[in-house]
This record gives structure tokens, sequence and C-alpha cells, in this order.
């Protein structure tokens, strides 16, 4: 009997409602300017003209990026409610004008535009499970940059498969509503899959407010490098976000940001 693959989940769908459920990590300032001072160290300490952030999310880099001195800043991602989040979160820095997002497919955004850098943060990468899909959105994210731009991403990869069969909680507000956030983690080995199935309860009444699932395809270090070598850039993985950001996580639980925290920094150059 043939072995049935894991469905990929809604994207747009799913960060929908991250854009809520998430507020503990998009809210948090401080580690959103760890994350962007670490960034640009890994730019050699140069501040780019210009910068790409594909998923981008709900945007909490990018007024960060401005304050260091990007001049022009877009980012793009399929969620409007993480992007409405984003524009909120931006027409309140001192460089509104400076950043534009934009809710499109990188597999089909048609623009001429070339950019000196891109970053995909927020553990953002491989949320498209199926390899020739991941390679067209990849494809899309590099073919924006100029030659001999840095391409900077954080990925989890293979470092939360040993909380696969296990769940964690943790308190919420969802809807208007006190709620339990409960995630359980599960892998197939075989189509290199990580889903995480999400119940989020209720406290007072126990009912299921929502019921969902996340995905990760988990590579392997070598097939990172490959699939990027494959599209052009030259990547190496450069270390945990725990090290990376050390003033950071010193004064944070980092089991109580999940991936974020376990994810590996690569930093690569577009041929």
């Amino acid at each position: 009997m043939p072995r049935v693959r894991p469905r990929q989940f809604g994207i747009r769908e799913h960060y929908d409602v991250m854009s809520e459920l998430d507020r503990d990590v998009h809210d948090d300032e401080p580690l959103a300017r760890s994350e962007v001072s670490s960034t640009l160290r890994l730019m050699a300490n140069v501040v780019p003209r210009s910068l790409l952030l594909p998923c981008c999310g709900t945007g909490r880099h990018a007024a960060q990026f401005l304050e260091r001195g990007v001049e022009r800043l877009v980012g793009v991602d399929l969620s409007p409610e993480c992007l409405n989040k984003a524009r909120q979160q931006v027409s309140k820095s001192r460089w509104p004008n400076a950043a534009h997002f934009i809710e499109t497919d990188l597999r089909s955004w048609d623009t001429d535009e070339k950019f000196d850098a891109a970053a995909v943060l927020g553990n953002s990468f491989a949320d498209v499970i199926e390899r020739d899909a991941l390679r067209e959105v990849t494809v899309g994210m590099v073919r924006l940059l100029r030659r001999g731009a840095f391409f900077i991403m954080d990925y989890i990869g293979r470092n939360y498969l040993d909380r696969c069969g296990h769940s964690s909680s943790w308190q919420v507000v969802f809807d208007g509503k006190r709620a339990t956030d409960c995630r359980t983690p599960r892998y197939d080995p075989v189509s290199q899959v990580m889903t995480i199935d999400v119940i989020v309860t209720d406290n007072e009444t126990g009912r299921i407010l929502w019921e969902g699932f996340y995905q990760k395809l988990v590579l392997m270090d070598a097939e990172v490098v490959a699939h990027f070598d494959g599209v052009g850039v030259d990547l190496r993985r450069v270390g945990v976000a725990t090290d990376l950001h050390p003033a950071y996580y010193a004064g944070h639980d980092p089991n109580a940001l999940g991936m974020i925290a376990r994810s590996t920094w690569w930093v690569g150059i577009k041929r």
C-alpha cells in the first residue's frame, strides 16, 4: 500500500492566525533588535542600501533595519493579517515611507528590482514541504538579488526533532479570551517533514478555540548547502541562535521561544 505523504498546511491561513497567537515573539522588540544586529554582523557590518525580507510576517525586524541605516526595505508575505500588522508597526517609525510590504507569492512576483541583500528570519525557511515547490520559492528570492549580495537566514533543521512526541504549553490571549496554547511536534522520517499540531483551549470553558498544524521540511546541513548551491548561492552555517545572541538569551528562557531559540543561522553570497 503506497505511503501517504504529509499534506501541505495552508501557509496564508495559518499565519493569519499566528499574527495574533504568536504575539509574544512578534512583539518582542529586544529579540528583533538582537536578530537584526546579528544579521548585519554577518554582512560584515556593511548596511545594505536595499533589503529584501522574504516571508516577512508581521515585519518585526523592519523598523530595526531602518534604524540601522537601510534606505529601502521590501517585505513579501502571503498573510494579509501579518502584513497589516507590519504596516502598522512601520507607520510608527521615523521612516514610514522607506518600507513597503507586498502580499504576493515569491514564485510569481513580477518585479525588475534588484536588492543588495536578503534576510529570511523568524525560522520561515522550508514551510513549503514539497521539494520542487521549495526550490521555486528559493529561486524567487534569489533572482531578486544583485551579484555579490548577502543572503542570511535562520532555519530549525534537525534541531527540534528531540521534541517530537512531547507537548509544550503556555498561556495566551486569543480572540479576547485567556487560553492555553499547546503544541506537539511529530516527525515523518520518510518525507523528512516535521508537523506541529496546535490546540488552543479556552481556560474558562475548556472549549477548543482553534486547532491546526504547521510544518517544516527538515533538511540535513549538506542538503541545505546543495539546495542553495543549485540556485546560485554559496551558503555556510555559522551557528545556533543562542550562541549568536548571547546577551539576549542570557536574560530569557530559550525554551520559551521554541524553534526560534534552536534555529541555526546561515550566511550566503549570491554568485
